[in-house]
């Protein structure tokens, strides 16, 4: 299973799905089972074979990175390359198929034309990402790489991944035509959430490459790394590192060091985005209670914004800046005669809290819960493949490659 650290972004469909159907007073159990199977397609086939294709792009330069036996990435070592990928590349078109499969088989519930839509879609924005990332990256040696209007193409571009996965849940419990804003709205809403998330991970992940020597942040990155889209974001980073921000005994380790907890500056891609995903969340709330006036999104735009950049702006009270945010909101909302304000609020909640909680960890924590699933999967799935492929080719063959990695 490729990228089990990103199992988080799982939550996505079937968080827009349950407000859609908090907007609709319901869903019927055919809209549920659809949603149902088009999570585990999209999550177990679709986006699971687009990662191994970007996987088997970035092969090499995975070999080569500081983190490599935790990441999740397509296994060395570069002399096994052609089997590596040889195997990757066969499980992905066999992913590929399943999920035409999956159509053909049930096809009480319509699923044809929007599997196949997803599939394209998910392939169309992996194709425009690694265009744009073979061409933005490899190149620059210094840290932090200047910021060329190609790192910033690739920056936007990522967020797409996010409106499909929400706007699908969200499409399959309510009409996103009607009215046609809401579907304007919850683009923009997810594309900006999409860019925050992504570019504060990343930011994150380029600490990989980084070392505190005295309490200043030490880079050591080579261009064969192609890591500029990760380390081009360093420069919006504290470029000090606090005493008591590191656990004893780090000795420069900066893994454990939460670098988003602390003020950085408005500026900074994570905070721009999230600026725009609370405006347009506010709005995408406000249409999903009911129909609504021009002057009405407007002020539901206003407030949201500004509740957005309050959380921005306090560095160590972003929990109780996002409660008291969504109390405004709620507030203005109910004075105004909003039918519904505390379905209004939800999707700004959802989208400003989420990105709290993500910028707030460190790069140590990042994909936790998948390797706590991961734990659990294995304790269960070793001795099963163990039985099936026999104890003598299981310790003479599989855990000496195991260790070998």
């Amino acid at each position: 299973m490729p990228r089990p650290k990103d199992l988080v972004k799982a939550l996505i469909l079937p968080a827009t799905f349950t407000l859609g159907a908090l907007a609709e007073g319901g869903v019927t159990a055919t809209q549920l089972l659809r949603a149902l199977v088009v999570l585990a397609v999209l999550e177990l086939l679709i986006y699971p074979a687009r990662y191994q294709w970007n996987d088997v792009r970035g092969f090499v330069a995975d070999q080569q990175h500081p983190a490599k036996r935790s990441r999740g990435r397509l296994p060395g070592p570069v002399e096994r390359g052609r089997a590596r990928i040889g195997a990757s590349c066969a499980v992905a078109v066999l992913r590929l198929v399943a999920t035409g499969a999956v159509a053909l088989l049930l096809p009480g519930l319509r699923l044809g034309g929007l599997l196949a839509t997803l599939t394209l879609g998910v392939f169309g924005v992996a194709i425009a990402y690694e265009a744009i990332r073979s061409a933005a990256t490899g190149r620059a040696t210094q840290v932090p790489p200047p910021v060329r209007p190609l790192l910033v193409l690739l920056w936007i571009v990522v967020g797409a991944g996010y409106v499909i996965r929400g706007a699908t849940g969200l499409a399959l419990a309510v009409d996103l035509g009607r009215p046609p804003a809401l579907a304007v709205a919850t683009v923009v809403t997810l594309w900006a959430f999409g860019i925050a998330f992504v570019t504060s991970r990343w930011a994150l992940e380029a600490l990989a490459f980084a070392r505190a020597d005295d309490g200043h942040l030490v880079w050591t990155a080579r261009a064969e790394h192609a890591r500029e889209h990760l380390l081009a974001l360093a420069r919006w980073l504290p470029t000090r590192v606090p005493a008591g921000d590191l656990p004893p005994g780090a000795d420069g380790d900066v893994s454990d060091w939460a670098a988003l907890r602390r003020r950085t500056r408005v500026s900074a891609p994570w905070n721009l985005a999230v600026l725009v995903a609370g405006t347009a969340a506010a709005v995408t709330g406000r249409l999903l209670a009911g129909t609504a006036s021009a002057g009405e999104l407007a002020l539901s735009a206003a407030v949201g914004g500004l509740a957005a950049l309050a959380v921005v702006l306090v560095p160590r009270g972003r929990v109780p800046a996002v409660l008291v945010g969504a109390a405004v909101l709620a507030g203005v909302l109910l004075l105004r005669g909003t039918p519904r304000p505390e379905l209004a609020v939800l999707p700004w909640l959802a989208v400003v809290g989420a990105h709290v909680h993500f910028s707030a960890q460190r790069p140590s924590s990042v994909g936790r819960l998948a390797d706590r699933i991961g734990a659990l999967v294995r304790a269960v799935s070793v001795p099963v493949a163990r039985a099936v492929v026999g104890r003598a080719t299981w310790d003479g063959a599989v855990r000496r490659e195991a260790r070998e990695r």
